[in-house]
């Protein structure tokens, strides 16, 4: 009878699906201006992975992520106690605007794309 019980249970969560799973599908390198105000949407279908963010400039300027009407700092130059702990996930169809502060600074993202598999 154990026997049966645990056949069945096995049979039952074999049948069990999550929500999908990723496949790798491009690494993205996305540049940024610092008076940037175009939002970058995730395509359908798509997640990102932000990796990392790096400034272009020495001084002390800052790099963000303006996501539901909220400024992240992604990137400070100088001062390390400000910076978001990456990886950063965003799901598909989020909408986002990378910018920076400063003199023209601008900067640079590594984003991993997966596709999502059904």
């Amino acid at each position: 009878m154990k026997y049966f019980v645990i056949l069945f249970f096995a049979l039952l969560f074999n049948e069990a699906h999550a929500q999908g799973n990723l496949q790798f599908n491009q690494v993205i390198n996305m540049a940024f201006a610092a008076a940037n105000t175009t939002p970058v949407t995730v395509p359908a279908g798509k997640v990102w992975k932000i990796e990392s963010c790096m400034l272009n400039t020495p001084s002390n300027n800052y790099a963000y992520m303006l996501y539901n009407g909220v400024y992240y700092n992604m990137r400070q130059q100088i001062s390390s106690a400000h910076n978001v702990n990456f990886p950063f996930w965003l799901a598909s169809g989020t909408s986002v605007t990378f910018g920076g502060n400063g003199g023209g600074a601008g900067g640079m993202l590594s984003i991993l794309e997966f596709n999502i598999i059904p």
